[in-house]
């Protein structure tokens, strides 16, 4: 689902942009990085079960998460657009 989204380019990047768009409900998931920080996760967990969109844990830290994107950057939290 994830190699999808970014080879489709509807990716989501970012807390602030990501919380948007849960509360938007323009997301159908959302995947979050290993060292999150504890209040975004908390955040996104709660919005993510009010929209529905599903909430995934990914198993690698924000470098990883952001290489796998193909961004320069580390990226903590993004989403996948509906």
């Amino acid at each position: 689902m994830l190699k999808d989204a970014v080879k489709a380019g509807k990716l989501v990047i970012g807390a602030k942009s990501v919380s948007k768009a849960i509360k938007n409900d323009s997301v159908s998931a959302v995947f979050v990085s290993s060292n999150c920080p504890a209040d975004v996760k908390k955040d996104v967990a709660y919005y993510g079960s009010v929209s529905k969109a599903e909430v995934v844990d990914f198993s690698g830290n924000a470098a990883q998460l952001g290489q796998f994107c193909g961004k320069p950057f580390k990226i903590a939290i993004l989403g996948i657009e509906k």
